[in-house]
């Protein structure tokens, strides 16, 4: 079952660069201890919070995971309100006219997810806790 719980954080240093390199190192926060929601478990967690039985969650989410693919290589973006968009960027080899630009040139695909104002929105109310490590 999931349960709202403080998110934990440790210290970690890092030196500042740039050409002195004597600088002081600062110290900043990073998330550690990070658990892991299987689809086992997300599929557990929907099921006792609605109508639908395990079988058929697990039906809709695999058919979504199947999906999101084709969408996304047929150029669309996938939107799902209150949940946010999936979409695909292309890096690639620069070329000094347009008309030099080909397919060929696109070296890699990246996936990109924005969430949607509702979930940054319930983020905003994490709290946090220090793990001190020994």
């Amino acid at each position: 079952m999931i349960s709202t719980m403080s998110i934990s954080y440790k210290v970690v240093s890092k030196k500042p660069g740039g050409l002195t390199g004597n600088n002081a190192p600062k110290y900043y926060p990073t998330i550690t201890d990070r658990g892991l929601s299987d689809l086992d478990e997300v599929c557990a967690t929907i099921e006792k919070r609605s109508t639908f039985s395990r079988a058929d969650v697990v039906g809709v989410v695999q058919a979504f995971i199947d999906l999101v693919p084709e969408l996304l290589l047929s150029g669309n973006n996938v939107k799902l309100d209150g949940f946010g968009t999936f979409s695909v960027h292309a890096s690639g080899n620069g070329k000094l006219k347009p008309e030099e630009v080909t397919a060929r040139d696109i070296t890699k695909l990246k996936l990109s997810f924005l969430p949607d104002k509702r979930i940054k929105k319930k983020l905003d109310n994490a709290t946090f806790e220090k793990v001190v490590e020994k």
